[in-house]
């Protein structure tokens, strides 16, 4: 049996929707012993497939098919993650050092709580009364 690289990639949740999946493929995010991999290849178990999503490079073989996209919990059932330790850490912090560097969208623009109300009135106070 087999199935399509981006069908696959997303019903065992590597990609959120299965046209990422296909951006991913088209780009040369995922390769198979170093080639890149098109969306329409078909993938046969035993297959050892490495993934990159953004900062994260994954390594997954294939050991089943699904019909339809997998809960969570049933998706160890057919694919093995082997991707490194040392791949996941890397991530994580880049991931880390970029927050530091540049806050998250969301922060930047949501509307300041009562903590930083009442620190941007001390603070525009301060600076009246230096003038």
């Amino acid at each position: 049996m087999s199935q399509r690289a981006d069908k696959w990639l997303h019903h065992v949740r590597v990609f959120k929707t299965r046209s990422l999946a296909t951006q991913a493929c088209a780009k040369g995010n995922v390769t198979i012993d170093g080639q890149p991999v098109k969306a329409s290849r078909d993938l046969k178990a035993g297959d050892t497939l490495e993934v990159v999503r953004g900062d994260l490079r994954l390594r997954v073989r294939v050991t089943g098919f699904s019909a339809q996209r997998l809960g969570p919990p049933k998706v160890a059932e057919f694919c093995e993650n082997l991707t490194p330790l040392e791949w996941i850490q890397k991530a994580s912090e880049l991931r880390r050092e970029r927050e530091l560097i540049q806050p998250r969208e969301h922060e930047m623009v949501a509307k300041p709580d009562k903590k930083q109300l009442r620190e941007l009135r001390r603070f525009w106070e301060e600076q009246q009364e230096g003038e």
